[in-house]
């Protein structure tokens, strides 16, 4: 093969390999719809509490927690209509913007496994929220049944919402998507599995410390610590990799778009 010829077949290699990359950006190039709505389905449940923001001298949280985190919340009823109506209805919606994209581009995702996933989860934390139990303070649950306290800890709507970040990461190839699900989902379950909300046990606070012997050896002599931020602190936490997500995602969108 002479240089011409190599010069050429590089050149071929090289525009196939944009198209690749520009088809692949297309294809997953919609993913910044349904991540912005998740985050502003997040950010907008702050108002599902008494003060989400505001200090407080005392908490009060019975569970379930509708309202998604260990906190006073205004109404159960309220809390429990946003996420079992608010959730299906943005699924409804990512479904409608899925299939939009598809007729219009051409370009299909598997989408049907975050929202299957999603409701799914979600229907499964109906149902254990409706086994019969005797009804008990969250406060004393902690030292009368450790058990049922994390089974307490795990029945919120927000775990849901982290199990559908982490399907629609794996339809949309996305290791950003993963990451966020996964985030959402060690702060739920931290969150919701202590309380009062934000609590960090002793070897916590000695491996933040460093003194990684005491955790090892179990001889840590900390009582333990907590952060003391209230719920839309913790939403906002939770939201922020999805919008990020969200506006880089949008961004390489719009420039393939431009480019085509």
């Amino acid at each position: 093969m002479d240089q011409a010829s190599r010069r050429q077949a590089t050149q071929t290699l090289a525009e196939l390999e944009r198209l690749r990359r520009r088809t692949r950006t297309r294809t997953h190039g919609g993913a910044w719809l349904p991540a912005l709505g998740i985050a502003v389905l997040l950010l907008a449940s702050c108002a599902l509490y008494d003060r989400p923001f505001a200090s407080t001298n005392s908490v009060s949280a019975d569970s379930p927690f509708w309202a998604g985190l260990p906190d006073q919340q205004r109404s159960p009823l309220a809390s429990y209509l946003f996420w079992f109506l608010g959730t299906p209805l943005l699924f409804a919606a990512v479904a409608a913007w899925y299939h939009w994209r598809s007729r219009a581009l051409g370009l299909r995702v598997a989408w049907r496994p975050f929202v299957g996933t999603g409701l799914g989860v979600l229907l499964l934390l109906a149902v254990l929220a409706a086994v019969p139990r005797q009804e008990q303070r969250l406060a004393d649950t902690l030292v009368t049944n450790p058990d049922y306290f994390w089974l307490a800890g795990l029945l919120t709507p927000l775990l849901p919402i982290a199990a559908a970040v982490v399907a629609l990461g794996w339809a949309e190839r996305s290791w950003g998507l993963l990451v966020a699900g996964g985030w959402i989902a060690a702060l739920t379950v931290w969150l919701c599995g202590w309380f009062p909300m934000g609590y960090l046990p002793g070897w916590a606070i000695d491996l933040l410390a460093g003194d990684l012997g005491a955790v090892l050896g179990g001889t840590s002599g900390s009582f333990g610590g907590r952060f003391d931020w209230r719920p839309g602190f913790w939403l906002v936490l939770m939201a922020l990799p999805l919008i990020t997500f969200a506006a880089v995602r949008g961004w390489q969108s719009w420039r393939a778009a431009d480019d085509g």
